[in-house]
């Protein structure tokens, strides 16, 4: 193991972040928060002079003398798995500074959310609310930086050992679009990012939003993430415009990145022979569409006593008039898409539907989006592995002789990639119930637990009970924080760039 490749890689990816704090500044700044834009320029100046320090002490050291790369795919592991940890542990340093969150555990927790674009977070309607400008547009860039992967914007800049990095990075990068020339895979990905993201902005300006209220919602949304400046997210906007406009950028947010890829690259014509073709992007909507029906259908068959709450929230004093079928649909499709892309965006507190509805949403939750897209869960194509192996294992049990092969779009998969896929759900399960049965052991109700694990491992936002989308994870004990905090990476990761690094094996030369 190449350590100090390692660390060289961590000083880059250190300055990044340090030149990306410069944007909230100027931000802060432009909202005459001067103080604000200072401590961000400062927190920039200190992570930059450490990352100078350790970029200096390891300079050199990712190739040999002879000029050879010594970077393979163990360090690129590494790197990848420390990345997103120094990541947090840096992005909480202007939280801590600017005393918009003083306690170094919810300063990691929110930082930690934000790039692996989970969208949970430990503060009070009344504490987002006070945020400065600066230091809200940060909350919401993160995500925006961990969206795009700082990986691959790593790679785009610095090619030496960028092909083991690149293929350590599998959360929100299209393996398809990766197999040849990965620099030029890199910015072709970070093109289709950019580009949706600016879209997105100009139609929500459209829609009657400000470039800085449109610039955080196009991060939360692009990204998946789901973190908005008002405590009570989209439905401060009271807009069914601005609502379809979100649900429509979440869902092309859930796609995998490679069918934009090869629209770019082969025509429009080819991208929708793809998406017509993937078994993974039929799924995908088809799920979407039928919660959106059955949870609509549902609500529409148990409410109409319960008062209105239009613009806002539902409370316990008062949920929305679910007696309008219009509204029933509107509301559901929100949640399906955003819950589902885990995004995490909400325009009703799906806490207090029926408990079919939560059961969907936990259903969706749990599924997630597409591989290749910057969604999170345990992926549309996985599920479907999943549910052929099992298949076939009842095929087998009644037809002993006969050969059953899993097919995904007419390609029977190898014995290998059947392994790992049901090794990764096995994994997924594990983890699981140990993060439950850990937040059970700290006091909180076995919903709660449970869903909350699912929300941060899935890197989904809100869960149930305790930690709803009208509420917050700011009670959480401290251990449940990190705890919680370790499973948003472990889930934006997928479980093997972050496990591999407490193997004594894989440090082992």
């Amino acid at each position: 193991m190449n350590l100090r490749a390692v660390l060289w890689l961590q000083s880059r990816v250190m300055l990044l972040l340090a030149v990306f704090m410069l944007v909230p500044a100027g931000v802060a700044w432009l909202f005459d928060e001067t103080r604000d834009a200072y401590t961000f320029c400062l927190s920039a100046g200190i992570v930059a002079a450490v990352a100078g320090l350790v970029g200096w002490r390891n300079r050199g050291s990712i190739t040999t003398p002879e000029g050879r790369p010594d970077f393979f795919r163990r360090e690129g592991l590494a790197a990848v798995g420390l990345s997103w940890l120094v990541a947090a542990v840096v992005g909480a340093l202007p939280y801590l500074l600017t005393g918009a969150i003083p306690a170094p555990t919810d300063a990691f927790f929110e930082s930690a959310s934000g790039f692996t674009t989970t969208g949970s977070t430990i503060l009070s309607g009344d504490q987002l609310a006070a945020l400065g400008k600066g230091v809200a547009f940060w909350r919401s860039f993160t995500h925006w930086l961990g969206g795009i992967g700082i990986v691959l914007v790593f790679v785009v800049l610095f090619p030496t050992g960028g092909r083991s990095l690149f293929r350590s990075e599998v959360p929100g990068i299209a393996r398809e679009a990766v197999q040849q020339r990965v620099r030029d895979s890199a910015r072709g990905l970070a093109r289709i990012y950019v580009g949706l993201t600016v879209v997105e902005v100009l139609v929500l300006m459209w829609a009657g939003l400000d470039l800085y209220e449109a610039s955080i919602h196009a991060f939360g949304t692009i990204a998946t993430g789901g973190f908005s400046n008002h405590p009570e997210s989209v439905a401060y906007f009271a807009s069914w415009i601005v609502e379809a406009i979100l649900v429509l950028f979440m869902f092309l947010a859930g796609i995998n990145f490679a069918v934009y890829d090869t629209m770019l690259r082969q025509g429009l014509r080819r991208g929708l022979s793809a998406v017509v073709k993937s078994s993974e992007i039929r799924v995908y909507t088809g799920m979407i569409v039928g919660a959106t029906l059955l949870m609509a259908g549902v609500l529409w068959f148990w409410g109409g006593s319960n008062g209105h709450s239009g613009d806002q929230f539902a409370t316990v004093a008062g949920l929305p008039d679910y007696s309008s079928l219009t509204l029933c649909l509107r509301d559901s499709m929100f949640a399906a898409v955003s819950v589902q892309t885990s995004t995490g965006y909400g325009t009703a507190d799906f806490n207090q539907w029926p408990e079919l509805c939560r059961f969907v949403l936990m259903f969706l939750a749990f599924v997630g989006a597409c591989a290749g897209s910057t969604g999170g869960g345990l992926k549309v194509v996985r599920f479907l592995i999943v549910a052929k192996v099992a298949v076939r294992g009842v095929l087998a049990f009644s037809r002993p002789r006969a050969i059953h092969n899993v097919r995904v779009d007419g390609v029977t998969l190898d014995e290998r990639t059947v392994s790992s896929v049901t090794g990764y759900f096995g994994l997924w399960v594990l983890v699981m119930l140990g993060g439950t049965a850990a937040l059970s052991a700290f006091g909180m109700d076995l919903t709660s637990a449970l869903t909350g694990t699912l929300a941060c491992l899935n890197n989904i936002g809100p869960g149930l009970e305790v930690l709803g989308p009208a509420s917050h994870f700011g009670d959480v004990p401290v251990l449940g924080k990190l705890l919680l905090s370790i499973l948003m990476i472990l889930g934006r990761l997928e479980f093997y760039a972050l496990v591999v690094l407490v193997l004594p094996r894989f440090w082992r030369s």
